[in-house]
């Protein structure tokens, strides 16, 4: 079947969420291309998630009309362990989403980048080598194309999956930094773990996070919470939010002669941890230097020996449950704030990465080497 073309650009982003749009900003801050344009179907307001991870305090003047808090200590708790971390150089921090991606897009408005509400549906490559994408609406060329849209995941890979809950309290919540894993709940559905964010003293979200498998009923979730909420004493004056998702642990990289994979679907998620909003920042500023100077390829972000290490940290985590806690406990209690931090963003130097190690246990890691 034939398509009428609609438009042509230099420059095709699928996608408008941190990978694309961020990539489009960039392109436009160093003046890579005058023809770009961002392909997405949905208004960023409807795009409703909470991105987090540490930062340098003089970086977090690039977010600051879409934080949402920010903070200089966090917590890993279990039934006989509290480990608090500090650090002064790096605050871990909440941005909003929608208000992120509407103010990129409010700044491209002044540029000569387009975006265009339509979906992707086909690619495929013309005689001339330009790409053709076919949309719900219309057919656009490219000549090149990076696609950043969330990658499928597989029925039966590994994957983190969550709910989570914005609530208004009624009363004082006696929680002042983030807890990052508080284990001290059903531990019968995979590796479950509750997830706290307190933006004020009334105002706090809740995420019940699960790694297996499978998913679970959306009500399985929300009751956590309600438990959880329950046994601090909390009382919800109203639900303000509610988010649902899932991020692979299996390493995920689209490559196709179509388009070049960014953001998730280009490999930027720890596979540990599930954390990507840092490594998709720094994956398409370099992407965007690299093409202001003629070069179209992408590069990995996070490097080959993370990617292993984190893919024998998780084959240990899923044949091992019963050690799947410590896993997690052992590397946090090893580690200042600072070395967890650098840990976190792929900055760790090799002290750390020994202490890390050495921290684990070792029978169980060489038995999954051996497999």
């Amino acid at each position: 079947m034939s398509y009428p073309v609609h438009k042509s650009c230099d420059i095709a982003i699928i996608g408008g969420g941190n990978a694309g749009l961020t990539l489009a900003k960039n392109l436009s801050d160093h003046r890579a291309a005058e023809n770009i344009a961002v392909i997405e179907p949905t208004h960023p307001r409807e795009k409703h998630a909470n991105w987090c991870s540490w930062h340098h305090e003089e970086n977090l003047s690039n977010y600051q009309d879409a934080i949402k808090g920010v903070w200089d200590s966090w917590s890993i708790i279990d039934d006989k362990t509290n480990i608090k971390h500090n650090s002064s150089e790096y605050k871990y921090a909440c941005i909003d989403s929608a208000l992120y991606l509407s103010c990129i897009e409010e700044k491209l408005r002044t540029s000569s980048i387009k975006i265009i509400r339509d979906s992707v549906e086909k690619i495929k490559i013309k005689k001339n080598n330009k790409r053709e994408l076919q949309c719900k609406n219309n057919t656009y060329e490219a000549l090149h194309v990076y696609d950043s849209r969330p990658p499928d995941i597989k029925d039966d890979s590994l994957r983190q999956h969550f709910l989570g809950i914005e609530y208004e309290l009624h009363n004082n919540q006696n929680i002042d930094a983030p807890i990052l894993m508080d284990f001290r709940v059903d531990q019968a559905c995979g590796l479950h773990f509750i997830y706290a964010l307190p933006f004020s003293d009334n105002r706090l979200l809740v995420e019940s996070t699960v790694i297996s498998k499978k998913f679970n009923e959306k009500k399985w979730y929300r009751n956590q919470i309600k438990q959880w909420i329950k046994h601090r004493n909390l009382k919800v004056n109203k639900i303000i939010s509610e988010e649902v998702g899932a991020i692979s642990q299996e390493r995920c990289s689209h490559k196709n002669k179509y388009a070049k994979a960014i953001g998730a679907r280009g490999g930027a998620v720890r596979l540990s941890s599930g954390y990507a909003f840092h490594n998709i920042q720094e994956q398409v500023k370099l992407l965007a230097k690299n093409i202001a100077s003629d070069n179209y390829n992408t590069s990995n972000i996070i490097s080959n020996r993370i990617h292993f290490m984190d893919n024998l940290f998780n084959k240990v985590l899923i044949n091992n449950p019963e050690r799947s806690i410590e896993l997690f406990l052992s590397t946090a209690c090893h580690l200042t704030g600072k070395e967890f931090a650098e840990f976190m963003l792929n900055k760790a130097n090799i002290l750390t990465w020994c202490k890390v190690i050495m921290s684990m246990p070792k029978i169980n890691f060489m038995k999954e080497l051996l497999r």
